[in-house]
């Protein structure tokens, strides 16, 4: 057990690619980082530049995926 790991996760290229892909249509990935609170937080931008916040689930099956935050 490794508690450093589950209070900074860390993300694959596979999953920041699952990520990515599972954002609406229009957005764009901008950056990801860690939570104080836990977790990944990912953030999108818009053409017009508005910003849209989710947060990274990560799947037994060692997928990842987002909810809108």
């Amino acid at each position: 057990y490794n508690k450093t790991k589950e209070a900074h996760p860390t993300m694959t290229d596979k999953q920041l690619k699952q990520a990515k892909s599972q954002l609406p249509q229009g957005e764009r990935f901008d950056r990801a980082y860690s939570a104080f609170e836990g977790g990944i937080r990912l953030i999108s931008k818009k053409a017009d530049g508005s910003e849209t916040r989710y947060k990274v689930h990560f799947e037994a099956d060692d997928n990842v995926r987002i909810e809108r935050f």
